[in-house]
C-alpha cells in the first residue's frame, strides 16, 4: 500500500494549502477554495459547511478538485479529475446517522464506507482498494490525515481519493 499523510488544522475556516507527504516527502498540496470572497463571508453564516471545495495536487496525477452541491434540498458532491469524466458522490442511506458515499463516473462506481472513528474504505466490487482516516492530536490542535492506496487499484490518482474525503468526511471543530 502507498501511504500519504497531511496535517491540517481543526477549525473549518482553514484555506491554507496544506503539504501531503509521501516517503518522507512532499509530493502535492491539498487546500479549501473560495472561488470568491462573497462565498466566503457568506459560508461563515452557515457554520463553514455551505462552501466547500478542495482542490488537491499530487505530482505527476492531474490535479483534482472535489465541490459539495446543495440543489433542491439534497446535498452532493463533484469531483472534477482533468481528462476524465465527471465524478459524481452522493449519500447512500441518507437517513442513517453516518451514511455512505456512492462515488461514479460514466465507467465506473466505488463506494465509500464512512466512519467517523476508523478507518472509511473506499470499495470497489466489495473489495478495499483505499482507506482514508482523521486522527485528532489534541495538543496540537489539528488532525492528522491517513490516507492509504493498493497499488492495483482502478483508480490509480491519489488526489482524487483525498479529495473526495477531505471534502465529503472532515468535519473539523
Amino acid at each position: 500500500m502507498q501511504a500519504y499523510y497531511y496535517e491540517i488544522p481543526a477549525h473549518l475556516q482553514h484555506t491554507e494549502k496544506e503539504a501531503i507527504i509521501c516517503d518522507e516527502q512532499q509530493v502535492g498540496t491539498i487546500q479549501r477554495v473560495y472561488s470568491n470572497g462573497l462565498k466566503k463571508v457568506i459560508d461563515r453564516m452557515f457554520d463553514q459547511k455551505y462552501f466547500v471545495q478542495i482542490d488537491t495536487k499530487i505530482e505527476g496525477f492531474a490535479p483534482v478538485t472535489c465541490k459539495k452541491i446543495q440543489r433542491k434540498g439534497k446535498i452532493y458532491y463533484d469531483a472534477i479529475e482533468e481528462g476524465q469524466p465527471l465524478y459524481r458522490i452522493a449519500y447512500i442511506g441518507w437517513k442513517e446517522l453516518i451514511p455512505d458515499l456512492m462515488i461514479s463516473n460514466k465507467k465506473e462506481q466505488m463506494t465509500l464506507e464512512m466512519n467517523r472513528e476508523d478507518w472509511s474504505p473506499f470499495l470497489y466490487d466489495e473489495k478495499t482498494i483505499a482507506r482514508w482516516r482523521a486522527d485528532y492530536i489534541e495538543e496540537k490542535d489539528t488532525f492528522r490525515i491517513t490516507f492509504e492506496m493498493l497499488e492495483d487499484s482502478p483508480f490509480q490518482n491519489p488526489a482524487l481519493f483525498l479529495a473526495i474525503a477531505q471534502a465529503a468526511l472532515f468535519i473539523g471543530a
